[in-house]
């Protein structure tokens, strides 16, 4: 049965709260993991495309959604279309191609922020830090945030809330 097919989100499904700033990729994830979907399993439940799906995983590709596919995907999330908008990257803005974070912010709130992924900036803008887009001791790309689940490197597993920024020269 697929999310067309009725009006109100499955009674099974467990319903995650948004975090303050968190990118849709990693709510994805994170709800993925809740009601253990597979990407496919959740595009079959949208009734779209698997394709849709991982584009709206990857915060590079800046896949937006449609007026109905916004309205489809909060019925199924148990979002408001308002909360679901806010996860979203600005229509405007460019995105940066590689997965980046914030250390700090990783600790106070283990979340991928939608504005790490904004090509304009390169800094955060609470700590005034520049963005790791690589893990700071083996250098290894970060996964996708959709895929972030033990909150540390995949190669030398440090965790992202230990990893160290470099500083500029003063």
């Amino acid at each position: 049965m697929s999310i067309n097919e009725r009006s109100e989100p499955a009674g099974w499904l467990f319903q995650i709260a948004p975090a303050p700033g968190e990118s849709f990729g990693h709510y994805l994830g994170r709800f993925r993991r809740a009601n253990c979907l597979s990407r496919i399993g959740l595009a079959e439940f949208l009734a779209t495309d698997v394709r849709v799906v991982r584009g709206w995983e990857m915060p590079s590709l800046g896949q937006s959604l449609s007026a109905v596919e916004l309205a489809k995907v909060a019925t199924l999330l148990g979002l408001s279309v308002v909360e679901l908008r806010e996860m979203l990257p600005e229509e405007r803005s460019k995105p940066h191609l590689a997965t980046r974070l914030c250390p700090r912010c990783y600790a106070d709130r283990p979340v991928h922020q939608r504005d790490w992924q904004r090509a304009d900036l390169a800094q955060c803008q609470w700590h005034a830090q520049p963005l790791l887009a690589a893990c700071s001791v083996c250098g290894s790309g970060f996964r996708l945030p959709a895929l972030w689940e033990n909150g540390c490197c995949e190669q030398c597993w440090l965790p992202f809330r230990e990893m160290v920024t470099a500083h500029p020269a003063e």
